[in-house]
């Protein structure tokens, strides 16, 4: 097994994980379930020089649909930061791909379960996005708008809870803003 593949072994042994090695790929492969869905995951070395982690969409998508699912993956990626959705558009199979190049030294335990983290978080928050784009025939850009919106209706939320004791601090200050 490669050294990459031996660090995310150990990690996911920290973890209490089940997996198994694919001795010909160097790969681990076990499986996540998510609040929206369970899927496979493949994690390793790749080329002696990147650590890949693969999250497996949990159906592939049918021809008739794929180029409706392409251009939500589209404009999903194109907000992302970390990661990417790809599609096999001659097989319809999806996957969320983490990948860290690590020319002379491996990441950190910390920094790959942090890459774990994002790449199972990403999965888990599209997926019912990318469903209803395969499965109820959702417009690409109104089903990624819709969760778009979500997202910003949640960030709201959670920064009217921290308001209320900035204002209590501000308002016991004997300073006055102009």
């Amino acid at each position: 097994m490669n050294a990459a593949t031996e660090r995310i072994s150990d990690m996911l042994r920290a973890r209490d994980w089940n997996f198994e090695v694919d001795e010909d790929s160097q790969m681990v492969n076990t499986g996540f379930h998510g609040q929206n869905g369970q899927w496979r995951v493949t994690a390793g070395g790749f080329n002696d020089l990147t650590i890949l982690i693969l999250s497996h969409f949990p159906v592939d998508c049918p021809p008739p649909h794929r180029p409706a699912c392409a251009e939500a993956l589209t404009r999903i990626n194109y907000g992302l930061s970390t990661g990417s959705f790809e599609m096999d558009y001659d097989t319809g199979r999806i996957h969320f791909k983490t990948s860290r190049a690590y020319p002379d030294q491996l990441p950190s335990p910390e920094e790959l379960d942090f890459l774990l983290t994002v790449n199972l978080r990403s999965m888990d928050h599209y997926l019912p996005t990318i469903m209803q784009v395969i499965y109820a025939g959702a417009s690409p850009a109104k089903a990624v708008a819709a969760l778009d919106a979500a997202d910003a209706r949640a960030q709201r939320a959670r920064q009217t809870k921290v308001k209320p004791t900035c204002k209590k601090l501000m308002h016991r200050s004997r300073f006055q803003t102009n």
